[in-house]
């Protein structure tokens, strides 16, 4: 088993499709929902992951919070301890309805909890938007959590906890939109593009780094030197 060579609190950023969950109601407050194995971005046909039985639940937060990250992340641990749980409980931010939204985001594998979940993060003062009409949409997603990083090869990271989910370092800090552009000539130009992709940062070691990020259930280690060549001409 290879061991954890960086940790630490790593942002998240990418695009998905959001939807009104079918627990959306519960406390009266709007959920919504993503698949947590969305359909890969391919140039040719191929089958997707099979919905799992878990969720990507997403409360949005009716008013702006000062220190909002930090204060969900820390309060995070506190209901999972005080309920008993081990779930992710994730701040980021969506964009929703022309505007930018704090949210919480909510992975697990158990909706019944959901409620007394939502019910410890009203205690702190949380007001969350109420339930209402919404259509499927388009969206930039950001969120932190904890992520543990074990290397693969030089550059080249899995995270620990999620299959399928993998870093690849740059040697620069890049925007979201040179991003976007840069993965999409990556996609053009690389034999290897059945992945999902996010831009990813995190601060170890003393060093701020960007990561482009991949989730694919059918991406062979073997590829990997394929896909950092590709990478690296695109982003140095």
């Amino acid at each position: 088993m290879k061991s954890i060579d960086l940790y630490g609190t790593t942002c998240y950023n990418f695009e998905d499709k959001l939807g009104k969950s079918s627990y959306s109601g519960i406390s009266d407050i709007l959920i919504l929902e993503s698949d947590p194995n969305p359909n890969y971005y391919s140039r040719s046909n191929f089958p997707p992951n099979k919905h799992q039985k878990s969720w990507r639940l997403y409360l949005l937060v009716k008013k702006s919070i000062n220190c909002f990250q930090d204060k969900i992340l820390r309060q995070s641990y506190i209901i999972n301890e005080k309920l008993k749980l081990d779930i992710d409980i994730l701040p980021g931010h969506i964009d929703f309805e022309h505007k930018e939204i704090q949210c919480i985001r909510i992975n697990t594998h158990d909706v019944s909890v959901l409620d007394s979940i939502i019910n410890e993060l009203k205690k702190t003062g949380i007001e969350f938007i109420k339930n209402k009409k919404v259509k499927d949409f388009e969206t930039t997603i950001f969120f932190k959590q904890y992520t543990e990083f074990v290397e693969m090869q030089e550059g080249v990271y899995r995270n620990s906890k999620v299959d399928g989910m993998y870093f690849f370092e740059i040697d620069k800090l890049i925007e979201w939109d040179i991003f976007l552009e840069g993965v999409e000539k990556i996609k053009n130009n690389c034999n290897y593009h059945l992945f999902d992709s996010f831009l990813s940062f995190n601060i170890a070691k003393g060093k701020a780094t960007d990561y482009v990020g991949i989730y694919s259930k059918h991406c062979e280690e073997e590829r990997f030197s394929e896909l950092k060549e590709n990478i690296h001409k695109v982003f140095s």
